[in-house]
């Protein structure tokens, strides 16, 4: 059980924090609607069985998680969690696990394009207090980011200049430029596979 929160463990920024994530709400989480009763057959028990042997957790539940967070463009921290539990259960032998917390070290092209993403978006939230990058290119930036990160970042540099904090201003490009140095030489990946996909949503929520 143990083993489970350390998986689980998560930056949580919430008013009210909890101290680990249930299977319940691992579950509920990639349903729609959050219920318990639409959930894929027989998952509850390959959960708990992933969780009392200290096996990696279903395929099912990780792909059910992508599809919801890509349906509802909505990253909740029990998404989040579920993804890096994951991930670093699958990667059990990988020296290079996915940390609590943002990691500047971390050089997977998915967890950088969703560092990027999210400096992206934070730049249009503060300049025109609008979230349309997020809407449109979200899904396209999470999958295939050499398709759209030419776009978006066209989009930011105009969204930069309505920014009326010069302060800001280069605290922003200064954070573009640590991503983008990390950034393969050869560009953008043209597609990411599922697990750079859950990559690319832990890398947006740090």
């Amino acid at each position: 059980i143990l083993g489970l929160f350390d998986d689980m463990e998560i930056c949580d920024t919430r008013k009210n924090p909890k101290p680990y994530q249930g299977i319940r709400e691992m579950i509920s989480s990639v349903t729609l609607g959050g219920k318990l009763s639409d959930a894929t057959p027989n998952l509850p028990e390959a959960v708990v069985q992933s969780v009392f042997q200290g096996l990696p957790y279903p395929f099912t539940l990780y792909a059910s998680c992508i599809r919801r967070i890509r349906a509802e463009q909505k990253l909740t921290l029990p998404r989040v969690a579920l993804i890096k539990a994951y991930l670093n259960r699958l990667n059990d032998n990988n020296s290079k696990k996915i940390h609590t917390m943002l990691d500047k070290e971390n050089t997977h092209q998915g967890y950088l394009c969703g560092r990027l993403f999210a400096v992206l978006d934070k730049i249009q939230e503060e300049a025109n207090n609008q979230h349309s990058i997020r809407e449109r290119y979200m899904n396209s930036a999470s999958s295939t980011p050499a398709a759209v990160f030419s776009t978006i970042l066209n989009l930011s540099n105009h969204h930069v200049e309505n920014l009326k904090n010069e302060g800001r201003k280069i605290d922003f490009e200064k954070l573009k430029q640590e991503i983008m140095s990390k950034i393969d030489a050869n560009g953008f990946k043209a597609q990411l596979d599922l697990q750079d996909q859950g990559r690319f949503f832990i890398g947006y929520y740090h």
